[in-house]
């Protein structure tokens, strides 16, 4: 689960999102959390100063899944056996996603939430 977003979210966001801001992939969805929230079995997870995106695929960003702006963006962390799940909530409509990461260092699921977080 996971990849890492670098280049692959650059050719998206541009050279200037990937420089600016940040960070690299983290695992998305499990495969029966995808399943019931609409989101690709496996993710791709990057972040830039303005926005956070998830692309479909496991080790190479795929497809667009999702776009989100920054700036009403809340992140929480939550702890479960073997993964962290990373709760984005949009603070104006109430929407929430949830990401579980692997706690693989090789995900780079804490470079996101650690960015996401402060």
């Amino acid at each position: 689960m996971g990849g890492v977003a670098g280049e692959s979210l650059g050719g998206v966001a541009g050279a200037a999102g990937a420089a600016v801001g940040t960070v690299a992939g983290m695992a998305g969805a499990t495969e029966a959390t995808g399943a019931l929230r609409g989101l690709p079995d496996h993710m791709v997870v990057g972040v830039t100063a303005d926005a956070v995106y998830g692309f479909a695929g496991a080790m190479k960003a795929g497809s667009l899944a999702f776009q989100l702006s920054r700036e009403h963006l809340k992140a929480v962390v939550h702890q479960r056996v073997d993964v962290k799940v990373l709760e984005l909530i949009d603070e104006e409509s109430g929407s929430k996603i949830e990401l579980e990461g692997n706690r693989l260092p090789i995900t780079h699921s804490k470079d996101v939430i650690s960015e996401l977080t402060g």
